[in-house]
C-alpha cells in the first residue's frame, strides 16, 4: 500500500505508537481477567483467593497434615511460620505456591476438603472396613494418636475420596477448600466481610490503575498519530506544490489546473485522515486481536472454535462489501476533479456567463457533475451502512453461542461463570478488532487512490530541466543579445511543428516586433525565451549561451516576461512590483511604474504603492492591471523584455507614451513585442511576420509594407492607405506579387 510508504521517514513515531498501543491493549484486555476474578473469587469465594489461608491455627494445620503424604506435609510446613503465643501460624511462603496450581495449594486443598467433611460427619467404613458408625475429626485424631488408624490409611482414604469425584473433583475440592478457609477465619475471629471488601477494594484499585494507564497510552497514541499525520501532510503539500511550481505548461495541461488543485488539497487531506486512522486503528486492531487471542488460549475454556466462526463471518461480510464499493471509491476522486473543474470554469467565466444569460445552463452543468458525485457517494455510503448492523448481528450471535456452550461447562463444573464472562469479553475484543479494520476500510481505499494521484504528480518530471553543468556568459560577451537559430517547436503528442525554422537576432537597445494572425504561434515563440517550453529543433541563445545551458534562475533573472493576461497577486502594489525579490529597490520600482504609465493611477489610490490589490487584481481595471504587470517585469531591470501582446488593453495614447519611455530608458535591454496592432510595432527596429508558425516576412515596417502581403493585409485592416503612405497601385503590386 502506498499509505505505508509514507511512513518511511517516521519509523520512530511508528515504533512509539506501536509500543503505546501494546501498553493500551494489554491494560484494556487485563480488565476482563480482573472482572472474572471479582466474580469467581470476590463474590463466589468471599474474597478468598487461595486454599492456603493467610493464618491458620497450629492445631488445625496438624489435623490437615494427617491426610498429607510426607512430601506435601514438608511443603506445607515450610510455607508456614512457627506458632505464635496464641498458636497461630502465618503463611510465609511464596505467592506462586499459593496460586491456583501452586505446590502449597495443591498439597492443602484435598486435606481441607476431607477435614471439612469429617467435621460434618462421614461413614467410618470409608476410612477402614472394620469400623462402623459415623466419624468426626476428633475421633479420627484420637484414633490416629492411639495407633488404631495408621496415617497412611488416612492418606489413602483422602485419595480415594478425590478419585470418586471424577471430572468435577477439581472444582468441588477448590470450593470445599475455600469453605474450610472461611470457617478457619471465623474461628480466629476474622470478619469474612472485611476479607471480601478488602479483596474487592484491591481489585478495584488495580482496575482503576489499568484504566488510567490505558487512558494515558491512548492519549499519547492520538498525539503521536496526529503529529505524524500532520507532518506527512505538510511534507506532501510542500513536495507536491514544489513539483507543480517547476512544471512547464505542458505538465500543467496534462493534469489540468482543477486536478492539480484537488491533488494538492483534497487528496492530501484524505491521506492525512487515513494516516491518522492507520496509526490509531489499523495498527491497534491486529495488536488487540493478537493479545486477545493469547489471553483466550490461556483460559483453556474449550470454546476457542467460536473465535474461528466469528472471524470467518466477519471476513465474509467485509469481503462482500469491499467488492461492491472499491470500484466506486476509485471513481469518486475523478468525480471530485470534475466538480472542481466545472466550478473553476464558472467562477473564471462569470462575466461572459452573465453577459450571455447562461446562468441556468451553467448551473445545470454543475448540478450534473455534483449529482454524479452524490450518486457515487450515496452508493458507497449505503453499502457501508450495512457494515455496522451486520457486525452487531455477528457479535450478538457469537455471544449467544458462547453463553449456550459455556453454560454447559458451568453446569458440568469444568468452567466458572467468571471465566465464561472473560471469554465473551475477549471474543468481542477480537471481533471489534476486525470491526475497526472494516470501519477504516471505508476511508483507506479512497486514501489509497488519493495517494496514487499525489504520487503521480510527484513522479512526473518536468520537461524543463536544469542543466547538469550550468554556464554563464563570458565577461566580454554582448549583454542583451537574443538569437533564434532555425528554431522549431512541437507540442507534446502533436504531429506537426507549431514553430518551424525561425531565425532572428535582437541586440540590446533594439526592439523586435512579432505579428501575425491569431493562432500562428506568436505566444509560443516568445515562451521559448524564458524556457516555459524547450525548443525541439534549433536553439535559442542569450548573450552567446544556449538558454538550455543557463540555470533556470539565472535565465529568468535576465528575462522580463509580461504574459497576455496580467495576473496580479493579493497584497499591495509594492509587493506586486517587487515580485522579483529583494533585488528590486524602491527606486527601481518607481522608475518601472513611471515607464509603464502606472504612477498616475497608483498615486491616486489611497495608500499609493501601499494600497491593497485583491486576488487576481480584481479591484482594478484591465488596463491598470496590464500596466502593473509591465512595471513588474521592468522593475528587475532584465536584459531581455518580452511583451506577449501586453498592450492590448491600453489606449493608443498610453500605448504611444509607454513605447516612447521604453525606447528612451531601455538602452541596455533587448525588447521583443508581440502585438496585434500595427501601431504598436511599426517603429520597431525589426519586425517578423508569422503565418502557420513560419516566418513569411522579416524587416522594418516600411520594408514589409512593400514586400510582405501578409503584413500588408494586417496593416490594411487597421490603417488606411494614406496612413500607410501607399498608393493603390503599390498595394496591388504587393498583393499581386504575393499571390504569385
Amino acid at each position: 500500500m502506498r499509505i505505508i510508504k509514507l511512513f518511511k521517514n517516521h519509523v520512530l513515531a511508528l515504533v512509539c505508537a506501536v509500543a503505546l498501543i501494546v501498553i493500551s491493549c494489554n491494560a484494556d484486555l487485563a480488565l476482563p481477567t480482573y472482572m472474572s476474578e471479582i466474580v469467581d473469587v470476590g463474590i463466589q469465594q468471599g474474597g478468598i483467593e487461595s486454599p492456603a489461608p493467610d493464618t491458620i491455627c497450629a492445631e488445625s494445620l496438624s489435623d490437615l497434615e494427617l491426610f498429607m503424604p510426607e512430601d506435601d506435609m514438608a511443603t506445607v510446613e515450610a510455607a508456614y511460620s512457627e506458632p505464635d503465643a496464641e498458636g497461630i501460624r502465618t503463611y510465609v511462603g511464596s505467592e506462586a505456591g499459593r496460586a491456583e496450581d501452586g505446590a502449597v495449594s495443591d498439597a492443602i486443598s484435598l486435606p481441607e476438603t476431607v477435614v471439612l467433611s469429617l467435621e460434618q460427619g462421614v461413614d467410618a467404613s470409608s476410612v477402614a472396613d472394620s469400623m462402623t458408625g459415623t466419624l468426626d475429626m476428633q475421633t479420627v485424631r484420637s484414633a490416629c494418636e492411639a495407633g488404631i488408624i495408621p496415617k497412611e490409611k488416612l492418606v489413602e482414604a483422602a485419595s480415594a475420596m478425590s478419585d470418586s469425584m471424577g471430572s468435577m473433583g477439581g472444582s468441588i475440592v477448590k470450593q470445599r477448600a475455600v469453605t474450610y478457609v472461611q470457617q478457619e477465619y471465623e474461628a480466629q475471629g476474622i470478619s469474612l466481610t472485611d476479607v471480601q471488601n478488602s479483596y474487592l477494594a484491591s481489585m478495584s484499585l488495580k482496575m482503576f490503575g489499568l484504566c488510567a494507564v490505558s487512558l494515558v497510552a491512548t492519549i499519547l497514541t492520538g498525539a503521536v498519530a496526529s503529529h505524524t499525520a500532520c507532518t506527512i501532510a505538510r511534507d506532501l503539500r510542500r513536495q507536491t506544490f514544489d513539483r507543480v511550481m517547476h512544471f512547464s505548461p505542458a505538465e500543467v495541461g496534462k493534469f489540468s489546473q482543477a486536478s492539480l488543485i484537488t491533488r494538492c488539497t483534497n487528496d492530501i487531506q484524505q491521506i492525512q485522515m487515513a494516516t491518522t486512522l492507520f496509526i490509531r486503528m489499523v495498527l491497534m486492531a491486529p495488536i488487540m486481536g493478537v493479545v486477545a487471542v493469547m489471553r483466550v488460549l490461556a483460559t483453556h475454556t474449550g470454546l476457542e472454535w467460536a473465535i474461528g466462526v466469528a472471524v470467518i463471518a466477519v471476513c465474509a461480510v467485509v469481503g462482500v462489501l469491499m467488492g461492491l464499493t472499491m470500484p466506486k471509491f476509485k471513481k469518486m476522486q475523478k468525480l471530485v476533479d470534475r466538480v472542481n473543474l466545472v466550478a473553476r470554469e464558472m467562477l473564471d467565466g462569470v462575466m461572459p456567463i452573465r453577459a450571455f444569460g447562461r446562468q441556468d445552463h451553467e448551473l445545470g452543468r454543475f448540478d450534473d457533475a455534483s449529482r454524479d458525485l452524490m450518486d457515487t457517494q450515496l452508493f458507497t455510503n449505503r453499502a457501508m451502512s450495512f457494515m455496522m448492523p451486520l457486525m452487531m448481528l455477528v457479535m450478538n450471535c457469537i455471544t449467544v453461542l458462547i453463553v449456550w456452550a459455556g453454560s454447559h461447562g458451568v453446569n458440568d463444573g469444568v468452567m466458572q461463570v467468571g471465566d465464561m464472562m472473560a471469554f465473551i469479553s475477549y471474543t468481542m475484543q477480537i471481533v471489534m478488532a476486525f470491526m475497526i479494520l472494516t470501519m477504516v476500510s471505508v476511508m483507506l481505499p479512497r486514501a489509497e487512490v488519493a495517494a496514487e494521484r499525489v504520487e503521480e504528480v510527484l513522479s512526473t518530471q518536468s520537461s524543463i530541466k536544469e542543466p547538469e553543468h550550468p554556464q554563464l556568459p563570458a565577461a566580454d560577451a554582448p549583454r542583451g543579445e537574443l538569437v533564434f537559430k532555425n528554431v522549431s517547436f512541437q507540442y507534446p503528442d502533436a504531429r506537426e511543428d507549431v514553430i518551424s525554422g525561425v531565425s532572428f537576432t535582437v541586440h540590446a537597445g533594439q526592439t523586435l516586433g512579432v505579428i501575425g494572425s491569431t493562432g500562428c504561434g506568436k505566444s509560443t515563440l516568445v515562451q521559448l525565451i524564458p524556457r516555459l517550453y524547450d525548443v525541439t529543433g534549433g536553439k535559442v541563445t542569450l548573450d552567446g549561451i544556449d538558454v538550455r545551458d543557463l540555470s533556470l534562475s539565472e535565465l529568468r533573472r535576465r528575462v522580463g516576461y509580461v504574459p497576455q493576461q496580467g495576473m496580479l497577486f493579493s497584497g499591495t502594489v509594492e509587493s506586486n512590483l517587487k515580485f522579483a525579490g529583494e533585488s528590486v529597490t524602491d527606486d527601481a520600482m518607481r522608475e518601472a511604474a513611471a515607464i509603464a504609465q502606472a504612477t498616475g493611477f497608483i498615486e491616486e489610490r489611497e495608500g499609493g504603492f501601499g494600497s491593497e490589490i485583491s486576488q487576481g487584481g480584481g479591484n482594478i481595471s484591465g488596463g491598470q492591471r496590464q500596466r502593473l504587470s509591465i512595471a513588474r517585469a521592468l522593475a528587475k531591470r532584465p536584459e531581455v523584455v518580452v511583451f506577449d501582446d501586453s498592450f492590448s488593453a491600453l489606449d493608443y495614447k498610453t500605448d504611444a507614451r509607454l513605447r516612447e519611455e521604453l525606447e528612451r530608458t531601455q538602452k541596455e535591454a533587448a525588447i521583443v513585442v508581440v502585438a496585434q496592432r500595427i501601431a504598436t510595432i511599426m517603429h520597431a527596429d525589426q519586425v517578423i511576420v508569422l503565418d502557420d508558425g513560419q516566418v513569411v516576412g522579416q524587416g522594418t515596417h516600411e520594408e514589409l509594407l512593400r514586400s510582405c502581403p501578409a503584413y500588408l493585409e494586417i496593416a490594411q485592416s487597421q490603417l488606411s492607405a494614406e496612413e500607410l503612405g501607399l498608393t493603390q497601385e503599390e498595394i496591388a503590386a504587393v498583393m499581386e506579387g504575393g499571390s504569385r
